[in-house]
């Protein structure tokens, strides 16, 4: 039994560009998947539509075997499946960071005491207890992204959808950010244009072409990723879709 899969998914953006045909995705317990293509594919508007946040013409969505057809279905299926953004600024809205880390399991029903506990956990895992009182518009750019994570975290997913989680971060935090990814025991999808940071992250493979959904080998070079995919055309790494 998967843990989450997608069929029969249908995806018209208002332009009339199709983005998906009969589509499917599954991911198993504690399986880690890599979801690669070019931009303007529906990378992240697969994330949109396993979380609710967009609507297509057609999706089979289930969640631990259960059908998820409705708005409450979606609410439900949103405490079990954390969606991290590609951009930290558009998760962060409290100047606090413990208030953005626990806003998650505030709307689950926890106690603020149970919910600042839970948040400090988050934090301690992610090894950034310390940033707890601080101000998230003075963070760096790795420690608002290790801090979005910890607002994900703290609401103990079952599964985990990242979107360009090292996008902008210097080696460095990158590497931090790898590391931490990879103690997470949650099943994962990870988009990325980074096929170092996803060979170190993932152990399946998949990629978005003719509006279909396919798995493809790990890429093992840069090099050879660029080339099968762009034709040595060169790209950037600004995803919008």
């Amino acid at each position: 039994m998967s843990l989450l899969e997608i069929k029969n998914l249908n995806l018209t953006y208002p332009n009339g560009k199709k983005i998906f045909e009969n589509a499917e995705i599954s991911l198993q317990a504690g399986e880690s998947q890599a979801l690669w293509s070019p931009n303007g594919t529906g990378k992240t508007s697969l994330f949109r539509v396993i979380t609710g946040l967009l609507k297509p013409q057609a999706a089979d969505i289930y969640l631990e075997d259960k059908a998820v057809s409705d708005e409450a279905g979606f609410k439900a299926l949103r405490l079990k499946v954390g969606f991290v953004l590609q951009h930290a600024d558009d998760q962060l809205f409290f100047p606090q960071v413990i208030d953005d880390v626990a806003f998650g399991p505030l709307n689950q029903g926890l106690s603020e005491e149970e919910a600042r506990k839970v948040s400090e956990e988050a934090l301690s895992t992610l090894g950034i207890l310390e940033l707890k009182d601080a101000l998230s518009y003075e963070l760096s750019g790795g420690q608002k992204k290790l801090v979005t994570l910890a607002c994900v975290l703290s609401m103990k997913p079952q599964v985990l959808l990242l979107d360009e989680p090292t996008n902008g971060l210097d080696i460095d935090s990158k590497q931090r950010l790898i590391e931490e990814i990879n103690k997470i025991d949650a099943a994962k999808i990870i988009i990325s244009h980074d096929p170092e940071m996803l060979s170190s992250t993932c152990t399946k493979f998949a990629t978005i072409r003719n509006c279909r959904i396919e798995s493809i080998a790990k890429p093992e070079m840069h090099e050879h990723w660029h080339t099968h995919f762009y034709g040595g055309v060169p790209h950037t790494h600004q995803d919008s879709a």
